[in-house]
């Protein structure tokens, strides 16, 4: 299987992870846990040396992140998979499928002052996602998957820097 493909070809790439016998776990463990690592380690990178933050501070936040974006592909694929009836590993396949332009756009997280293009990969997931409600026979349902897609992505951010900046986990990794 060519990541590259999910990219390029993603609607030959998701017709491809339906019809394989793979579960999405397996999916969302060995694709999900890879690609979501390259922000949270990037960030770290990028927050120690050039941001100067603290070595604890810079691993709270990107050990967050990292948790937040597994989370959040397994709400959305629980709430997509209620909603729509379709079946959970289904889902989960191709959400992981979904997020990795996301993941892979989180390389412009190693330099701060370019962090904003990072939402490159975001602006494509919107692709893939079009992409994968024309084969999952989810069309008409097209507007709320992206709007939920849209919301959990905020939220995902928004609790991540909530949980990050937290006075009192701050206060802890001071202890430590």
């Amino acid at each position: 299987m060519s990541v590259l493909k999910a990219l390029i070809k993603p609607k030959e790439y998701i017709g491809n992870i339906f019809s394989d016998k793979k579960s999405g776990w397996y999916y969302f463990f060995v694709y999900g846990f890879t690609f979501a690592l390259i922000g949270p380690v990037l960030s770290l990178y990028s927050l120690i040396f050039q941001m100067s933050y603290s070595f604890n501070k810079a691993v709270l936040y990107s050990l967050t992140t990292y948790f937040m974006d597994l989370l959040t592909v397994i709400i959305f694929s629980f709430l997509l998979s209620v909603l729509s009836g379709l079946n959970f590993e289904k889902i989960l396949k191709f959400y992981v499928v979904v997020n990795i332009p996301v993941w892979i756009g989180d390389i412009f997280d190693i330099y701060q002052p370019i962090r904003i293009l990072s939402n490159l990969g975001f602006l494509y997931s919107f692709y893939v996602l079009w992409v994968g409600t024309g084969i999952l026979n989810l069309r008409k349902q097209a507007v709320f998957i992206i709007g939920l897609h849209l919301i959990l992505y905020v939220l995902n951010a928004l609790l991540s820097e909530m949980i990050a900046t937290n006075p009192l986990l701050l206060k802890i990794l001071k202890l430590i």
